[in-house]
Parts: C-alpha cells; structure tokens; sequence
C-alpha cells in the first residue's frame, strides 16, 4: 500500500506480520456473553462490537433477537452467542454464528478472551468454508458444525434445560409437602 508522506513524495506503507494475520471475520457478540470480552478485544485489533454498544448503531440490549440477527445480516458480522434461541433464529434466517458452548457450565470472561485468541484464525478458516457451516466452539477446541444440526442440539439441550429445572422444582415441591405432614402444618 502507498500513501503521502509528510514531504508530499509517496512511500510504502508496510504492515506487521501481526497485522497480515489477524483474521477478518467481523464480530458481533451477543448480549448473553459479557460485554467487557469484545471490549478488550477491540482494543486489541479485533473487528468487534457488542449488543448495547454505544457506537456502530448497534441495538441497544434488551433488543429482540430478530433485531440482533437483522443488524448483523445488514452489516455483514458474524453472531458470537451461547444463546440457544438465538442460534435456532441465526438457523431459519441463514444467519453466520459462533456457538460459545460451555457444556452446561458459565464461561467466566477470562476463558472467553482465552478461547477467542485461541480459535479465532480456525473460525476464520470454517466461516469461509461452507456458508450453512456455523463453528461450536469449546475449551478444547472448535468444529465446523451444520448450522441446523447446531440449532437441533440447541433445542434439545433447551428442552433437557427444561426438564431438569421442572425435577427440580417438583422435588422442592414434594419435600416441602412432606416437611409440612411431618410439622403437623397440613
């Protein structure tokens, strides 16, 4: 690349061997996932921005998911959710995304930084693969993943989400009952 110098004869502009690698992929991480991540990765060199970010005419938290998807459909950016309805959405609307998957467990911002300095060049390389590819990354690596397979495990793991809270709820249930017989309070 040439530009002017300040004596007005044009030199060559080269750029760091940093620079020629950090992938292109442009970024939108969703509002599920902490905010401080794409902040420091930004700062950083990274193409990205955030749900509720002041700049970028971003939408604003608390936006519908098919708000999120629309932005990011219009602005070219690529979906970084562990959000299980989100990625069904990103799925019937052929959206690109990155499924965060902590596997049932939180995914404290340390790691996420950590798993995107990892990962992203490999997520570059699936994202401009197969445009039905989405990448499921985890802590130990990451895949290119059907997006529709990928929101199939998303509903199932919802519904298995489901289904453990209601156990939960009816064991409380059940052991307050039975609380309540033993204390004479029924």
């Amino acid at each position: 690349r040439t530009v002017v110098g300040r004596r007005g004869r044009p030199r060559r502009v080269t750029r760091t061997r940093a620079q020629r690698k950090r992938p292109r992929v442009r970024l939108l991480w969703d509002e599920n996932l902490s905010a401080l991540v794409p902040q420091a990765l930004r700062v950083l060199g990274f193409r990205v921005t955030w749900i509720g970010a002041s700049d970028d005419g971003v939408p604003a938290q608390g936006s519908s998911d098919a708000v999120v998807v629309e932005f990011a459909r219009r602005t070219g950016q690529v979906i970084v959710s562990s959000n299980h309805d989100m990625m069904a959405l990103c799925d019937e609307v052929g959206q690109r995304f990155v499924w965060l998957d902590p596997r049932g467990r939180t995914l404290p911002r340390e790691a996420q930084v950590l798993l995107v300095f990892q990962q992203i060049s490999q997520w570059q390389e699936i994202l401009d693969g197969d445009p039905d590819v989405c990448v499921h990354a985890r802590r130990t690596g990451c895949k290119p993943i059907a997006s529709a397979e990928a929101a199939r495990l998303a509903r199932n793991r919802m519904r298995h989400i489901h289904r453990r809270t209601q156990r939960r709820r009816h064991r409380a249930a059940s052991s307050e009952d039975g609380l309540a017989i033993e204390t004479g309070e029924v």
